[in-house]
């Protein structure tokens, strides 16, 4: 009895599936790598998404060098690779309405939070200037518009919006898209931005 169970046992071993008998795997695009459980990115120092991975087809030929029969993985039919980066600004009105987009979001954010928590300091350069707090940060703000012209010249569809504004305002504490420092774009504001009125001389007329 105990030699019958002995050799069911190993009837029931032979029965078992290769599918069942080796890990699944996942393959990428060519020229890609898995950098996640179900993603894809390119090689190189700047990693774009190449898409998901797919399950990997085998083929139990030997391997041709000569070794032992190792299993070999190919990627299924040769999948199509990834559309090509594209401009997302190719033409100068496009690039005018970005680079205009981005003064206004440095705008906006400069003045809820130069405005809204305006400190002394900040009053002070309002009677400078002679401006209120509002137009005296869209002014610096202005000043940064050749950044903003850079980046709206250089936006494709292969980037990440955050890490471009990064590239471009990173410096002045530009971390995501929006954010800033606009009074380190140019130089400090002046009263020379405060247009006095003239006055006219009086003329006696006989």
């Amino acid at each position: 009895m105990r030699y019958l169970k002995l050799v069911i046992l190993i009837l029931a071993s032979a029965m078992v599936s290769p599918a069942f008998a080796q890990p699944s795997l996942t393959c990428c695009p060519p020229g890609c790598v898995q950098n996640a459980p179900n993603q894809c990115v390119t090689t190189g120092p700047i990693q774009n998404s190449c898409g998901y991975t797919f399950a990997c087809t085998g083929a139990g030929s030997p391997s041709s060098s000569g070794g032992s029969g190792g299993q070999t993985y190919v990627a299924p039919g040769n999948p199509p690779p990834p559309p090509p980066c594209r401009r997302l600004n190719p033409t100068k009105a496009t690039r005018d309405a970005a680079t205009d987009a981005c003064v206004n979001a440095l705008t906006a954010n400069a003045q809820f939070w130069g405005c809204g928590l305006e400190d002394a300091a900040g009053r002070a350069e309002d009677q400078k200037t002679g401006l209120s707090c509002p137009a005296r940060q869209a002014v610096l703000a202005n000043q940064c518009r050749s950044r903003c012209a850079n980046l709206a010249l250089y936006a494709n569809s292969c980037s990440d919006t955050n890490a471009d504004w990064y590239a471009f305002s990173g410096d002045i504490s530009g971390d995501q898209v929006g954010s800033a420092r606009v009074d380190l774009c140019g130089p400090p504001l002046g009263d020379f931005h405060v247009k006095r009125p003239q006055r006219v001389p009086l003329r006696l007329y006989h």
